[in-house]
Order: structure tokens, then C-alpha cells, then sequence
């Protein structure tokens, strides 16, 4: 719209005009030549931070807003060239007569071998497709003679299509070096140029739109060409947008770690898109400086006055000449303004679609930030849920529970179970992949599995250990071939005093074992729960003409009579055990057992005795037996009496 606006105030100047006064001879540009590079290079330095805004992690939602920027920028480059090469094509006829500078309307020979080429081939384009319809309807005795024709055409058309490839690269270096120009000239357009070849995007133009722009850079378009440079149809493409893979990203079910890196993506991509919005609003006031003094010079030619009072022939005809010139003149001049307003318009849009997309990430950012705000809320409530559950499972439990064993397998147990909550809230709180995670943490947990399995073995042998009939401090086991009372039971290790002799004394050594020795074939000894005491055995070998049933009774009674003096402390350890136990057993008590071997009549006293007092009790029983076998009558005795501990 704006450059329709430029175009109607153009021929309002003109309709305008009263008269003309004499012009100069020469032409001069309107700003000078190093604020025309400045702004062509402040242009491509924008296109450029533009562009890079493509390298943004996008969502789905802005596919459309980045392509449409970069699309809208390349065409601002674009027009800031096309002014740029009308710049220096109207540098480049200063000095240089009127009728030389409408000849070079016409466009130097290559430019002109490019348009009749690019003819060429549409034309030959043309026959091959006439011909290929002809062959479909042909007869059989005509196809022979229009196959021929076409590949006649075919191979024109290939030379033609050479030709051009080769016309273009001559084009493409006389755009580049400049070659037709010279003098101060030549340094504006050689400096355009080369900034446009800084920037490949812009070379995709077909051989119409190199002839335009070789054209215009030899001396002025003509209305066509500035139609051509004002049109988009000769616009190259945008670039392809960014590698990255634009997807839809979902707050309400991301986790926190995902949060917090797209709250940062965005409020990157948000002060990437101020500063492209700061670097827009700067290329807008250079470009109105340019363009105030490029139209302050086509109302300068248009409001000159255009009355002459003379009739003398010589002077109408110079008042002529001079009109032809100012006429030129103006239409150089107005090269420049299409391309400046249109790229006013652009620039407009990408300010405006630089706002709208600024607009959106931050309405997207708040949405994250509240987001986020919820899960830190959720996973700090969830941790102080089990937390207090985890403090009342453990008050419970010292305030019901008086066995100290029972508390401490609560209180293990609870500790695992509290260890894998926090862990499950934490992961469940932070993760939003769960199915990769799944994935990830079963190759881990297999890894792990094989790694750790004597690790594992032990902490499963832990909960045997602890179990009802487990192991507790203080008990007196058997475990891998060493005997000693347990110190600490570890999650992983089990610690042992060491204990040998016929005593059970300690040996002043600390044992350390895995747990997992449990799975081991060999088996483990411990003491009955609840109980510590041993039991002895005395054997005495009596004549076999001894009475059986005397024998018997002397002994028992000889033992009854010693085992009563400690027989309290032996039935209370025995209560302690049937409560862990669930059938009743015997009290320990005096056993007497008498057998006939090839010796006599062999009889075995059987007792229970406590660890601390055994020496005594061994001393004092054997006393007693002796007594009793010492009485009248005498049991004669044959063999003994023989003291065995081994059951300690």
C-alpha cells in the first residue's frame, strides 16, 4: 500500500507542475554514496540477526511467525540491494548526457544475450511440448518424422540452456566487479556488490531478473524494470528454516526439570527478539533519514516553475532540452524511491511480526512460570506428607512397641519404605518422559542387578537375619565355621565376637561377615531365642550284675538334688523361649538313661547347666553321683565317671 502511495504522490508532482526551470546538466545523488552503503550494510547486518532467530528451539506454534520474519526479511534485503544498485547505477551517469543515459536503458549486451536466451529457451520449451502432443495423435508413419524433430529440438534446447549457464556467469561477475563502471562510480556499485555476495540467499533470481537488475545498474530502469524490482515474482526464496524440530511442548504434563528449561528457552527467545526488535526500530530511522532526502529532491523537480514567456525558437527549443533532461533526471531519481518505500513496508511488517511473536512467548512463559510454580508446590507438599507420616510411623512405634527387636525391624522397615517414597515423589516430580525413563532405568537396574548381586544377596539376608527367628544382638551363633556372639547386624555386614574353648570365651578378635553367607550351602548354629544354658553329660559303667531301677533312682535323685539349687534361673529362660515358639516344649530337667553294653551296665546323666556357673555345676554334680553310688549297697562301678560338654 505504501509504495501505491509513493507512486500516486509521484504522478501528482508531475500533473502538478507549472514549468520548469533550466536544469543542470549533470546528475547527482540525492544522499550521499557512503550513506547508501551504510544502510545496505546496517540492512544485511539485521538480515543476518533476523536469520539467526531461526536457530531458536521453537514450538509448533511458531513455525508460522519464524518463517514469515525470515521470509519478510530476505525481501527487505532484496529491496535494500535494488536501491542500493539504483544508487550506484545513477552515480554512474553522473556527467554523462541525456541521450547517453536513456541508451543505457536498454541494459549492456549480456543483459541483453540473458533476456533473449531466457526467450530462447521458453520458446524451445514451447515446441518440445507442441511436438510430444503431436507424437500422442500422430500416425505411425508420421511419429518417425516428429521423433526426429523433437530430439532436434531437444538438442537446441540444451545448447540454448549452456549458453545461458555460461551468459549468467559473465553476468554474475560483471554484477560483482563492476566492470562497467568507473571512477567514484565504480567504488559505490563494487561496494554493493560485494556486499551482496556476502549474502547467497540473494542469488536465486532467474536470468529476467539479472537482466532487470544489470539494467538498472547501467543507467537507470525503465518503468518496466522498476515494475519488475517493485514486484515480487523475481524474489529468491527464504532459506530453509533451521534444523530444529518444531514440536508441541505440553506444560500441564511436563515435569519440573523440563519446566525450567523451557521457562529459560523462552525467556531467551524473548531477549533475542527485544534486541531484534531494538536493531529493527534503528534500520527505520535510517532508512526515513534516506528516503526524506531522496523525496525532498523529486519535489524540488517537480515544483519548478514551467511558465516561458519567450517565443524565440533557439530558447523553446533549449527550454525543451531542458525539460527532456529534468524529465530523465526525475525518472533516475525515482529508481530509488520504490525500492525504499517498499522496504519501508517490510520493514513495518517484521516490526509488527516481531511484537506479535514477543506477545506470545510471553503470554507462553507465564503459562510455563505458573506451571512450574505448581509442580514445586506438589513435590514440596509430597515430601512433607511423608516426612510426617515417616515421624509418626516412628513415634508409633516407640510408643506401642516395647520389644526392642520388634522396634527395630519397624523402624529398618520404615526407613526403606520412606527412602523409596521420597525417591518415587522426587523422580515423578522432576521426570515427564516416564516411558523413557522406564526404559533407561531397566537397562540401569540390569546392569546394576549383575554388578551388586552379592551387594543385593546381603541386604535380602538382612531381613532373614531380623526376621522372628532371626539373629539379635547379644546371641551366640555359628556362621561360616566361627562360633562368637553378635555385636551389630549391618545392612550389608555382620559383626561377631569370637568365642572358643570349652568355655565359650572371647578371644579378643571382631569377625566381619556378609550377610550373604546366609545362601550358602553351609548352615547356621544359634542358640534357641530365649535361652542360655547348655547341656552336660556324665557316663558312669556299673557292674552288669547292677540293679537297674536302683541305679536309676540314685542318680536321678543325685541329680534332681543338685539341679534344684539353680532350677529357677532355667525355667525362666525356658518361659522366655516358649513365648517365641509356637508349640510347647518339655522343661529342662535331669535325664537318667541306662543301657547294658559289653563293659556293664552303662548309665548317662543328662543336665542343663548355665554358661557362667557350668565349671560348678559339673563339679558339684559329679559329687553328688559319686555319693549316690557310694551308698549301701555300693553300685560297683566298672568305668567313669566320664564328663562330656560337647552339646555347649
Amino acid at each position: 500500500m505504501r509504495s501505491s502511495l509513493w507512486v500516486i504522490g509521484l504522478a501528482v508532482c508531475l500533473s502538478a507542475s507549472a514549468a520548469i526551470a533550466p536544469p543542470p546538466a549533470t546528475v547527482e545523488l540525492p544522499v550521499p554514496p557512503e550513506q547508501v552503503v551504510n544502510h545496505v550494510s546496517r540492512t544485511t547486518t539485521w538480515y543476518r540477526r533476523i536469520n539467526a532467530l531461526a536457530q531458536i528451539p521453537v514450538d509448533s506454534e511458531d513455525v508460522v511467525p519464524r518463517d514469515r520474519l525470515t521470509q519478510t526479511a530476505l525481501t527487505s534485503l532484496q529491496l535494500a540491494f535494488d536501491f542500493g544498485r539504483a544508487a550506484g547505477a545513477l552515480a554512474a551517469n553522473v556527467g554523462q548526457p541525456t541521450d547517453a543515459a536513456e541508451a543505457a536503458e536498454l541494459g549492456s549486451p549480456i543483459d541483453q544475450a540473458a533476456a533473449r536466451m531466457a526467450d530462447r529457451i521458453a520458446n524451445l520449451q514451447t515446441q518440445v511440448t507442441g511436438v510430444d502432443e503431436q507424437i500422442s495423435h500422430a500416425k505411425a508413419k508420421e511419429k518417425q518424422a516428429l521423433i526426429a524433430k523433437r530430439a532436434e529440438v531437444v538438442a537446441a534446447l540444451d545448447l540454448a540452456k549452456e549458453i545461458q549457464r555460461t551468459v549468467g556467469q559473465i553476468q554474475r561477475f560483471e554484477e560483482t566487479s563492476d566492470a562497467r563502471a568507473g571512477g567514484a562510480a565504480a567504488g559505490l556499485a563494487s561496494q554493493i556488490a560485494d556486499l551482496r555476495k556476502s549474502v547467497p540467499e540473494v542469488y536465486g533470481t532467474g536470468a529476467r531478473s539479472g537482466a532487470g537488475s544489470g539494467g538498472g545498474a547501467s543507467g537507470g530502469a525503465s518503468s518496466g524494470g522498476v515494475g519488475n524490482s517493485g514486484s515480487g515474482s523475481s524474489r529468491p526464496a527464504a532459506p530453509a528454516s533451521a534444523s530444529n524440530t518444531a514440536e508441541t511442548f505440553r506444560p500441564e504434563s511436563a515435569g519440573i526439570i523440563a519446566l525450567f528449561g523451557k521457562w529459560f528457552a523462552l525467556a531467551s527467545a524473548r531477549r533475542d527478539l527485544s534486541d531484534a526488535k531494538k536493531q529493527t526500530d534503528g534500520l527505520v530511522k535510517d532508512l526515513g533519514k534516506i528516503r526524506d532526502a531522496v523525496t525532498k529532491e523529486v519535489r524540488g523537480l517537480a515544483n519548478q516553475n514551467l511558465e516561458n514567456a519567450s517565443t524565440d525558437p533557439e530558447a523553446l527549443a533549449q527550454s525543451k532540452l531542458r525539460f527532456q533532461q529534468a524529465a530523465a533526471h526525475f525518472k533516475q531519481v525515482a529508481t530509488l524511491i520504490v525500492p525504499l518505500g517498499e522496504q519501508g513496508v517490510t520493514l513495518e511488517t517484521a516490526h509488527n511480526l516481531l511484537d506479535e511473536w514477543h506477545d506470545a512467548l510471553a503470554s507462553r512463559t507465564g503459562t510455563v512460570a505458573r506451571y512450574l510454580m505448581l509442580r514445586l508446590a506438589f513435590l514440596l507438599g509430597s515430601v512433607a506428607v511423608v516426612l510426617i507420616i515417616s515421624e509418626v510411623w516412628r513415634r508409633a512405634t516407640f510408643r506401642y512397641l516395647t520389644d526392642a527387636r520388634r522396634r527395630q525391624q519397624f523402624l529398618a522397615l520404615r526407613r526403606v519404605l520412606v527412602g523409596l517414597a521420597l525417591t518415587l515423589v522426587i523422580v515423578f516430580g522432576l521426570v515427564s518422559e516416564f516411558g523413557s525413563l522406564a526404559t533407561y532405568a531397566g537397562l540401569i537396574t540390569a546392569g546394576l542387578a549383575v554388578a551388586l548381586q552379592n551387594v543385593i544377596l546381603a541386604v535380602v539376608a538382612y531381613f532373614f537375619l531380623i526376621g522372628r527367628y532371626g539373629v539379635r544382638v547379644g546371641d551366640r551363633v555359628t556362621l561360616a565355621g566361627v562360633t562368637g556372639r553378635v555385636v551389630e547386624i549391618g545392612l550389608v555386614r555382620i559383626y561377631l565376637m569370637e568365642l572358643a574353648g570349652s568355655q565359650w570365651r572371647a578371644t579378643g578378635r571382631m569377625v566381619v561377615l556378609s550377610n550373604a553367607v546366609l545362601f550358602q550351602p553351609t548352615a547356621m548354629f544359634k542358640q534357641m531365642p530365649g535361652g542360655d544354658f547348655y547341656w552336660h553329660t556324665i557316663t558312669m559303667v556299673f557292674a552288669s550284675t547292677t540293679d537297674v531301677s536302683d541305679a536309676e533312682k540314685r542318680l536321678s535323685e543325685a541329680a534332681n538334688s543338685v539341679y534344684s539349687k539353680y532350677r529357677p534361673a532355667i525355667e525362666q529362660q525356658h518361659a522366655a523361649l516358649q513365648r517365641f515358639i509356637d508349640f510347647q516344649t518339655a522343661l529342662p530337667e535331669p535325664e537318667v538313661y541306662a543301657r547294658l553294653n559289653i563293659k556293664g551296665l552303662e548309665c548317662t546323666v543328662r543336665y542343663p547347666v548355665e554358661p557362667a556357673h557350668a565349671a560348678s555345676t559339673d563339679q558339684t554334680m559329679l559329687q553328688a553321683l559319686r555319693e549316690a553310688q557310694s551308698k549301701a549297697p555300693e553300685l560297683k562301678l566298672v568305668d567313669g565317671p566320664l564328663l562330656d560338654t560337647s552339646e555347649s
